[in-house]
C-alpha cells in the first residue's frame, strides 16, 4: 500500500508539473539549481497510450562551459559538437574554427583555416563535424556544398563535391549536413532537404546511389482522400494537386553495433512516431521495427511557450556500444535514452526556459557522447553542457545490457537493489521477471511481470505455471469435470421426471423465457402486463458490477487497467446511465411518434435484452484468467454475437410493445439516440455552469472574509 502511494504522488506531481509547462520544475530560482526533473514512460498500462512517471535521475547536469571558461575566444554560433576514441572533445564553430578539448574538457587546441597545397579552405556555416576512428576529420562544409577530408594538423587530403551520375536529378541541391563513415570504411552523407536517403560512397569514395530514404506515410483519411480524387478528377484538380514527400533525415550515427542509425526530424503531430530507425546493411530498410513508436513525448508531456503549442523536433542522435540510443529533441530541449530494445529508460534536461540554468538550454543544437558523458550544445547561448551519469545510471544501464544479452541471473540481486533505490523503474521488474522465468519460478516471475505490466514475460510465465498445474492435478480435474457433468445431467432428468421447475419465480422464468421465445415473452409483457421492475433493477445492477470486474478482475493479460485512472462512477454512466437515459428518451420519442409502449414497458423489454450480454461478460471474466491470448482470439467473436442478440432481443420487444412497423422502430430509435446525445451534453453543460458558479462564490466568500 505504502507503495502505491508513493507512485500515486510521483505521478499526480508529474502531471501538475507537465501542466505548468516544464515538467517538475526546481522550487529555487537560482541559476545553480536544475530546472527539471527526469521522468520515463511506462508501457503496457493502456493498449494504446504510454504513460509518464517520475524516474530516479540517470544523468544530471555536472557543468557548462562557454568559450570564457575553456579559455578561447567568444564563439559565433556552436553549430556541433562530436568525440574520438580517446575521449577528445571536438567543437565547431560557425566562423571556420574547430576547438579541441581532452577527456577533462581542458583546452588542446584550436584549428582554424585547413589548407592543401597552399590553397585556404574556409569553412564557414559549416553543420557538422564527424571524427573517423583513424583520427582524421570529416566537415560537412554545408555552405560551400562539399565535404572536406581533414587530418588534426589542419590538412586537407580529399575535397568531395556532388558527384556526377545520371541517378541523381539535375535539380538536385547539395548541402551536406552530417557525414559518418562505417566499419567497412563506406562514407553516408546527408544533405540537407534531400528525400532521396543518404548519398552512399564506397571505400574508394566512388558514387554507389542513395541509401534509406524515408517512405511516404498516409493514414486512412489520405488514402480515402486520393481515391476520391482519382474517380473525380478534374484539371483544375490536376493544376492543384501537391505530391506528397517523404520526411527527411536530420541526422545519422553509427552504432556500435556497426549499423547506421538516422532521425527524422521535425513532422506532423499525427506522424510522431518512427523517428529513428536502424537501417539494414544491404536494403536500407528500417530493421529496428519502430514504426509505431514515438521517440520524444506522447500528448500529455507537450507544453506550450509563448501561447504556441511547440511540436517536437529531433536534431541529433547517438548510439552507444551497448545499444543505447540517445535522441535530442531541440523544441524542449530534453534528450531521451533508450535501450536497443526500443524501451524509454530516461529524459532529462529542458529547454523552454530563458536557458540560463544548468541543463536547460536555449537552442539545443547538437548531441554526443564522451563515454558515459552526454554532452549537449546550445547553438544560441555558445555553450557547451555536461550531463554525467549518476552510480543508479550507470547501475541501470549495466543490468539492461546483461538482460538484453540473456544473462539473466547475474542481474538478478543488481535489479532488486535497482528496485529499492526507486519503484519506478519498469526495466527491473521486467528484469527480475525474466530471472525467476529462467530460475523456474513462474509465481515470482507473474508477480514481477504484473507490477511490471510486462505482458509478454507473463504469458510465458503463466503458460508454464499453468501447464504445470494441470499436469500436477489432473486426476483431480478430470474426475471434478466428470462429476459436474453427471450432476448436471442429473438434475436436468430429475427436473423432466418430477416435472419440477428449476427456477420456482414465475418472472423470473420470464427473464429466461425472453432468451428463447422473445416474440410471446414481449407481447405478455404488453397485454398481460407481466415483467417486474425489481428484477429490472437486479439486472442493471448486475451489469453495471460485472462492467466493473471486467476491468478489475479481468485476466490481466486481456486486461490493460490503470488503479490511479480508474472510475466507478465513469462506468456507472457508460453502462446504467446509458441504459437509463435511452429508456427516457425512447418514452418521450415514441409518445409523441404515437407508441403504445409505456415507460414500464420499455424499461422491461431493454432491461431484459441486456440478458445475453451479462451472461457473455460472466463467461468472458473465467476465461480470460485461464486462457492466453492467442487462445481467446474468439472472444470477441462471443461478445460480437452476444450484442447482436442484445440488439435482436430489443428490435423484438420495442416493435411488440410499440406496435410499430420495422422502418418507425429504426427511426424512433435513431431519434433516441440522438435525445441520449442531447441529454448527455445538456448534463455536462450544466455541470460546467455549475463548477463555475461554485468557484464564483468561493471567490467572492474568500474576498469578503480576507
Amino acid at each position: 500500500m505504502k507503495k502505491k502511494a508513493i507512485h500515486f504522488l510521483n505521478v499526480a506531481l508529474l502531471t501538475v508539473s507537465l501542466c505548468l509547462g516544464v515538467g517538475f520544475p526546481a522550487a529555487a530560482s537560482s541559476s545553480d539549481e536544475v530546472p527539471y526533473n527526469s521522468y520515463t514512460y511506462w508501457e503496457g498500462i493502456s493498449e494504446s497510450e504510454r504513460k509518464a512517471v517520475y524516474n530516479r535521475p540517470m544523468y544530471e547536469t555536472a557543468d557548462v562551459f562557454d568559450a570564457a571558461d575553456l579559455g578561447v575566444k567568444p564563439f559565433t554560433k556552436l553549430n556541433d559538437v562530436c568525440t574520438d576514441e580517446n575521449g577528445y572533445v571536438y567543437l565547431l564553430d560557425d566562423a571556420s574554427r574547430i576547438v579541441i578539448l581532452d577527456k577533462s574538457y581542458k583546452l588542446v587546441k584550436e584549428i582554424g583555416v585547413f589548407n592543401k597545397d597552399g590553397e585556404e579552405y574556409v569553412y564557414s556555416g559549416a553543420n557538422s563535424l564527424y571524427v573517423h576512428t583513424d583520427g582524421t576529420l570529416y566537415i560537412c562544409d554545408t555552405e560551400n556544398a562539399r565535404i572536406l577530408h581533414c587530418t588534426v594538423d589542419g590538412t586537407v587530403s580529399d575535397v568531395m563535391i556532388l558527384p556526377e551520375s545520371p541517378l541523381i536529378p539535375k535539380d538536385y541541391e547539395y548541402r551536406p549536413m552530417h557525414a559518418v563513415v562505417d566499419s567497412r570504411g563506406y562514407l553516408y552523407v546527408l544533405s540537407d532537404g534531400s528525400y532521396y536517403g543518404m548519398i552512399l560512397y564506397s571505400p574508394d569514395r566512388s558514387f554507389l546511389g542513395f541509401y534509406g530514404a524515408n517512405e511516404v506515410t498516409n493514414g486512412i483519411m489520405g488514402v480515402m482522400k486520393n481515391i476520391y480524387n482519382r474517380l473525380f478528377v478534374s484539371n483544375e484538380k490536376k493544376g492543384n494537386t501537391a505530391r506528397t514527400l517523404p520526411y527527411v533525415f536530420v541526422d545519422v550515427a553509427k552504432g556500435g553495433d556497426g549499423f547506421i542509425y538516422t532521425a527524422t526530424g521535425y513532422t506532423e503531430k499525427s506522424n510522431n512516431k518512427g523517428q529513428i530507425k536502424k537501417l539494414s546493411p544491404g536494403t536500407g530498410k528500417n530493421i529496428l521495427k519502430s514504426e509505431d513508436i514515438n521517440f520524444t513525448d506522447d500528448k500529455e508531456n507537450t507544453t506550450y511557450k509563448d501561447g504556441e503549442t511547440l511540436n517536437q523536433n529531433i536534431v541529433a542522435l547517438e548510439v552507444d556500444e551497448n545499444g543505447f540510443i540517445y535522441c535530442l529533441d531541440a523544441a524542449y530541449g530534453r534528450i531521451f535514452l533508450y535501450d536497443s530494445e526500443k524501451h524509454m529508460l530516461s529524459a532529462f534536461g529542458t529547454g523552454m526556459g530563458a536557458g540560463t540554468q544548468k541543463g536547460s538550454f536555449t537552442v539545443a543544437s547538437a548531441l554526443a557522447l564522451n563515454g558515459s558523458d552526454v554532452l549537449v550544445t546550445d547553438s544560441t547561448k555558445c555553450t557547451l553542457t555536461v550531463f554525467k551519469q549518476t552510480e543508479y545510471g550507470a547501475k541501470v544501464q549495466q543490468l539492461q545490457t546483461l538482460t538484453i544479452g540473456g544473462d539473466y541471473t547475474a542481474a538478478k540481486e543488481g535489479w532488486h537493489e535497482v528496485l529499492k533505490l526507486d519503484s519506478n523503474c519498469q526495466a527491473a521488474y521486467t528484469g527480475l521477471a525474466r530471472a525467476y522465468l529462467a530460475e523456474d519460478d513462474y509465481e515470482s516471475a507473474m508477480y514481477y511481470s504484473k507490477n511490471g505490466y510486462d505482458r509478454d514475460s507473463y504469458a510465458l510465465a503463466f503458460e508454464l505455471s499453468r501447464h504445470d498445474f494441470i499436469y500436477s492435478n489432473f486426476r483431480i480435474i478430470f474426475i471434478a469435470i466428470v462429476l459436474g457433468l453427471c450432476a448436471i445431467a442429473a438434475l436436468i432428468i430429475l427436473s423432466k421426471r418430477r416435472k419440477t421447475k428449476t427456477v420456482k419465480d414465475s418472472e423470473t422464468r420470464l427473464l429466461f423465457k425472453a432468451l428463447i421465445h422473445p416474440a410471446v415473452t414481449f407481447e405478455d409483457i404488453k397485454e398481460k402486463g407481466r415483467g417486474s421492475i425489481k428484477l429490472c433493477a437486479v439486472v442493471l445492477a448486475v451489469y453495471y458490477v460485472l462492467s466493473v470486474m471486467q476491468t478489475l478482475c479481468g485476466g490481466f493479460l486481456f486486461t490493460y487497467y490503470d488503479p490511479e485512472n480508474f472510475n466507478s462512477l465513469m462506468v456507472l454512466a457508460r453502462s446504467v446511465g446509458f441504459v437509463a437515459l435511452f429508456i427516457i428518451c425512447n418514452w418521450m420519442v415514441c409518445t409523441l411518434l404515437g407508441g403504445r409502449g409505456k415507460l414500464k414497458e420499455i424499461a422491461i423489454v431493454t432491461c431484459y435484452s441486456l440478458t445475453p450480454m451479462i451472461f457473455e461478460m460472466i463467461l468472458r471474466l473465467i476465461l480470460t484468467n485461464t486462457l492466453l491470448p492467442s487462445e481467446g482470439e474468439f472472444l470477441g467473436i462471443f461478445q460480437t454475437v452476444a450484442m447482436l442478440y442484445t440488439l435482436l432481443l430489443l428490435i423484438i420487444g420495442m416493435i411488440k410493445i410499440h406496435d410499430f412497423s420495422m422502418s418507425r422502430f429504426v427511426g424512433t430509435s435513431v431519434l433516441s439516440l440522438l435525445g441520449v446525445a442531447a441529454l448527455v451534453f445538456l448534463i455536462v453543460m450544466v455541470g460546467m455552469l455549475l463548477q463555475q458558479l461554485f468557484g464564483f462564490i468561493g471567490t467572492v466568500f474568500m474576498e469578503f472574509t480576507l
